[in-house]
């Protein structure tokens, strides 16, 4: 298990800390590899980061398209939401 963030490689194979089974260069991308994150001193992870699978860019990519698409065009969200509140 590693010390930094809690994955697990059981068999040759990545588990996030969550138990959800996982790519180790995605895990790289998202955790291993960020500079607020430091390598060495127990990380298990002996993959590196690989921009083509999935990246914050990427995810930030996403969620901007997703908001830009509830924002402008889209049904009014209040008038979506108005049988869910008073």
């Amino acid at each position: 298990m590693c010390p930094k963030c809690g994955a697990k490689f059981m068999n040759g194979r990545l588990y996030w800390a969550t138990g959800q089974a996982g790519d180790p260069e995605v895990l790289a991308n998202l955790v291993c590899d960020l500079p607020q994150v430091q390598r060495q001193g127990g990380c298990i992870n002996q993959f590196k980061s690989n921009p083509q699978k999935d990246t914050w860019a990427k995810r930030a990519a996403f969620s901007d398209a997703m908001a830009e698409e509830l924002d402008g065009g889209g049904p009014n969200l209040e008038d979506f939401l108005a049988g869910f509140h008073d």
